[in-house]
């Protein structure tokens, strides 16, 4: 398990063993008119690396935080559980669901052949930390000819976080798939997402969100395009980048991200479950845990983590 996902996990340890404190220091119970409010610790300093530190975070950034924890006992902590946050990589469990839904429903075939010339059409270089180079090496894939099997670039999407193959499902499924899926998963409110054309808006700031999936797919068929794209540069203003980050980024809840995880671990997302389950459960289980799902993503301003353990008697799940 990564380090910034333990980090984040025994934070929400923490943050269910508080219960949901304000920002005022008290504490409110699920029925108000049950209990009075009771008065919190102080908050600790604010700390991205340390679970403490989590918690102060929140409790001094609350605009600037959505969140979702239900330890499966009843008790949940929620703040800005629908609102309309950037999600970067998280997001991507959408396309795995909408994945897994064809593969269960037998239109695609995980062992099919891809050319890497067609995963790569929807890959721009240097914008992604390195993760498309890394899948390639984990992979053995060296010669531009190559095939990969349609499994092991989904596998890719999750582990190191891929960004081409998420528009290369949305390009082949379509977008009523992807919405359909994270519906399945009780996310109704879904903003059909495109990573490439989301890193083309941020590189030109003005493109309007509407224009962004067909900026990808020019970027996939229009070389002349495409050569455009990569001289484009984001520019050195850090705090410039990360206001556009917020504007051009992929968007959605932290409510639908924890919904749609939880439906996968249950199984109550139906055919496609165990396809999806097994890929988010990529990493052997913590002790105690029968399994851990997750997915997150970081930009500039932006770090997300979605988690599920699937223990059918005590299930946490969380989306921050």
């Amino acid at each position: 398990m990564s380090r910034k996902l333990g980090t984040v996990a025994a934070a929400v340890a923490v943050a269910v063993s508080l219960g949901a404190c304000s920002t005022d220091g008290t504490a409110t119970s699920p029925d108000e008119q049950a209990a009075p409010p009771a008065v919190c610790a102080p908050l600790p300093p604010a700390d991205i690396t340390t679970a403490a530190g989590w918690v102060g975070y929140v409790g001094s950034h609350p605009d600037d935080i959505a969140f979702v924890v239900d330890d499966g006992r009843g008790r949940t902590v929620e703040h800005r559980t629908g609102d309309t946050v950037p999600l970067a990589s998280a997001i991507k469990v959408v396309h795995l669901a909408a994945y897994a839904r064809a593969v269960a429903s037998g239109e695609l075939d995980p062992a099919e052949p891809v050319p890497l010339s067609e995963w790569e059409r929807w890959y721009l270089p240097n914008t992604d930390g390195g993760a498309h180079p890394k899948a390639l090496q984990r992979l053995g894939v060296t010669e531009p000819g190559a095939t990969v099997p349609l499994e092991q670039m989904v596998i890719a999407m999750i582990q190191e976080s891929d960004n081409a193959v998420p528009d290369y499902l949305r390009d082949r499924l379509g977008d009523a798939a992807l919405a359909d899926a994270a519906a399945q998963g009780g996310w109704d409110d879904l903003e059909v997402p495109t990573l490439l054309g989301s890193t083309i808006a941020l590189l030109d700031p003005a493109m309007s969100r509407d224009a962004r999936w067909d900026a990808a797919q020019r970027y996939a068929h229009d070389d002349a395009y495409r050569e455009q794209v990569v001289r484009m540069s984001p520019g050195d203003d850090f705090p410039a980048v990360t206001a556009r980050v917020q504007e051009s980024g992929v968007m959605g809840s932290a409510a639908g991200l924890a919904s749609l995880h939880r439906a996968i671990a249950t199984g109550d997302f139906g055919p496609g479950s165990d396809v999806a389950r097994r890929t988010l459960e990529w990493q052997p289980a913590p002790p105690g845990l029968d399994g851990l799902g997750f997915k997150g993503g970081n930009l500039p301003g932006v770090v997300t983590e979605a988690m599920t353990d699937p223990d059918t008697t005590s299930q946490l799940s969380c989306a921050v």
